[in-house]
This record gives C-alpha cells, sequence and structure tokens, in this order.
C-alpha cells in the first residue's frame, strides 16, 4: 500500500514538515512532492530491474532501504536533505510497489489481489486523514516518519510467509514478444493513467470544493475521511462481482465512477455532500481494482503491472498540476472535466476487451 497510502496521508507529512521541521508552506510541499518523483521513477526503473532480480531478496532489501530511508529522515535538520531523502525514499517505494503489483499479477486471480489492496488501501486512507486533521498538532518530531518505518518492518515479517510466484513461461514471451507489450495492454495502461488523473485532479481540491460550497474547512476534511471509507465496502463488492460476472461490470463501474463525480456540484447541502463524496470513493474503489487487474490480465511476466503502476503515479502527479489550472475557471469547470475524462478511460478499457475475448481465471 506504500504507494496509494502516502498520497492519503500527505497532509500529516505536510503538517509534520512544517510545525516540527519548522519548513514554509512552499519548501514542505516541494520535500514532499520530491517523494512522488521519486516514486515515479522507481515505478519506472521497476520494469527494468524487477524482471531480472529473484522478488523476495529483492523486496527485502527494498524494505530495509525504506526503514533506514524513514529513520533518517527523523534526524535530517536542513531542507536540502530533507529533499533528498525523501527523493531516495521514494524511488526505493516506487520499485517496491512496482515489484508488488508484479507478483500481484502473477497470482491466480489479479483481480482479488487487488481487491484485497484497494481494501486495505481505503481503510487505512480513512484513518491517515483523520490523523492529519486531529491528530497532527499533536505529533513530536518525526514521529509520522517513525509511523511510516513501523509499517516497513510489519511488511519484513511478511515476506518470508509470502509463497512462490508463477514465472514467466517462454510460451508468455513466445506469444507477446520480449519487451513487447500487445495493444490492448497499452490502452489499457492509457486508461488507467486518465483514470486515476481524473480522480486526484478533482480529489485533491474537494475541500476547496466544499469551500465553495459553503461548508468549514473541517467539516470537508472530516467528509473525506468518511469518503474514503466507503471505498472498503467498495472494494469488496469488487471482489464479489469479479468472482461472479468476470469482467463484464467493470466498464459500467468505470463509468459510474465517473458520473458520481457529478454529485459534487450540487452539495450545496451538507449531507448531500458527504454522501457525494463516499460515493464517488465507494464506486472508485470498485473500478481501480478491476483497472489494476485488466492492466495485468495476459501477461504472466508482471511487466504489464509494473508499468500500470507507474501510469497510475504519473497520472496521480499529472492530475493536481493540470486540476489546479482548471480550478481557476471554476468547480463546475474541473467536475465536468473530470467526468470527461473518466469517460474517455472507459471507452479505451472497453475497447481494449473487445479486441481479445478476455477470459476469466478459474
Amino acid at each position: 500500500m506504500a504507494g496509494p497510502l502516502y498520497i492519503d496521508i500527505m497532509p500529516s507529512i505536510i503538517a509534520a514538515l512544517r510545525t516540527e521541521y519548522g519548513l514554509s508552506a512552499a519548501q514542505a510541499g516541494f520535500v514532499a512532492a520530491s517523494n512522488g518523483y521519486g516514486s515515479t521513477l522507481g515505478a519506472l526503473l521497476a520494469l527494468f530491474i524487477v524482471p531480472r532480480l529473484p522478488w523476495r531478496p529483492l523486496a527485502v532489501v527494498l524494505l530495509i532501504a525504506l526503514v533506514a530511508a524513514d529513520i533518517a529522515t527523523t534526524f535530517m535538520r536542513s531542507y536540502e536533505a530533507l529533499v533528498g531523502i525523501r527523493a531516495v525514499h521514494g524511488v526505493i517505494g516506487g520499485l517496491l510497489v512496482g515489484l508488488c503489483y508484479a507478483l500481484i499479477a502473477r497470482s491466480g486471480d489479479p483481480r482479488q489481489g487487488f481487491g484485497v489492496l484497494f481494501t486495505f488501501h481505503f481503510g487505512f486512507g480513512g484513518l491517515g486523514v483523520f490523523a492529519s486533521t486531529f491528530l497532527a498538532p499533536y505529533m513530536t518530531h518525526g514521529v509520522v516518519f517513525l509511523v511510516l518505518a513501523a509499517f516497513g518492518m510489519l511488511a519484513l515479517v511478511v515476506v518470508p510467509l509470502l509463497p512462490e510466484f508463477r514465472s514467466e513461461t517462454s510460451t508468455d514471451k513466445a506469444r507477446d514478444g520480449i519487451g513487447r507489450l500487445p495493444a490492448r495492454n497499452l490502452m489499457r495502461i492509457g486508461g488507467l493513467f486518465l483514470f486515476q488523473a481524473a480522480n486526484l485532479g478533482l480529489g485533491a481540491f474537494l475541500i476547496g470544493i466544499g469551500s465553495d460550497l459553503g461548508h468549514e474547512a473541517g467539516f470537508s476534511g472530516a467528509a473525506v475521511g468518511f469518503g474514503l471509507w466507503a471505498g472498503v465496502p467498495g472494494a469488496l463488492a469488487m471482489l464479489l462481482l469479479s468472482r461472479s460476472f468476470g469482467w463484464r461490470p467493470m466498464v459500467p463501474i468505470v463509468m459510474a465512477a465517473g458520473l458520481s463525480k457529478a454529485l459534487i456540484g450540487i452539495g450545496q447541502d451538507p449531507a448531500m455532500f458527504a454522501g457525494a463524496i463516499a460515493a464517488v470513493f465507494l464506486t472508485m474503489a470498485m473500478a481501480l481494482p478491476y483497472a489494476f487487474a485488466l492492466c495485468s490480465d495476459g501477461d504472466d511476466s508482471g511487466r504489464s503491472a509494473v508499468l500500470a503502476g507507474f501510469a497510475s503515479k504519473l497520472g496521480l502527479s499529472t492530475g493536481p498540476a493540470i486540476g489546479g489550472l482548471i480550478y481557476s475557471l471554476g468547480a463546475e469547470t474541473l467536475i465536468t472535466t473530470a467526468i470527461a475524462t473518466v469517460m474517455v478511460a472507459s471507452a479505451l478499457f472497453a475497447f481494449s476487451l473487445r479486441l481479445q475475448n478476455v477470459r476469466q481465471p478459474a
């Protein structure tokens, strides 16, 4: 969960950098951004490194390095040192997430693996938002980074318990070509990029939109926290749907995730605004595991899953930047653009499914 969860607890990290490390808002933002840029680079490097090294020793080395970077952050005092260590942390984390996505892609049914992943993501993400809203003023120096290190240590305990995963076979290489992915996989990866860009392009400004609609920032932040928890039943519903209906519900769910964003624009009533955010995260949690699993389908090497992780991070980095420019034109324009972008993503997913008759795993 390192990549997705880090985004959810970003407010806690920004608050810690400002209150505990004495950085300005601009400096804290760039330190956090350096981690994001590093993780995008790490996700790209994973495409070349992960297939060439045994996964278990690589996971252990990356987790130890990740924990060391988090602990080292608590000893840093200068702005420049913090930028450097968090960028390194991001590269390591990006590599690790790419490795984990590749392993999920090699499991019996990637839809189930990604469904469980996002169940935990939205559950802990809600806790992260509440922590950032209510606990940040009480945190001592560097404690948020020690919490991240503790999660890394827990992951180290889990690694020896993981089973072996099937490797890429010569048949897979002959079918798709070494270093070449089918057009349908590339379309799906492009759809995931657009979907994630639309999600965070709008999501990054939910509290601001709440203020535009007359809600207090504290209420909007709490609504986002509760909304993330709505993603837990969404991800669980995806697990049930995928077992019963295979890939058939995917495109309608992605479209629903786009159309649900329209509810935010009519959220002048507090209950309606909170319900709209919950609907957004509910449908998003159903769509994201499907999207990641579809990107992985038909590629046992895990290359498509690794590339999907890179596309996701690139979308999450691009969305807020473009969303900020569009938001200056008004909240309605931002919401409309996000919906249109998701519709394009759903079209790419639908067309990719028509290129090949995808068979549901046993």
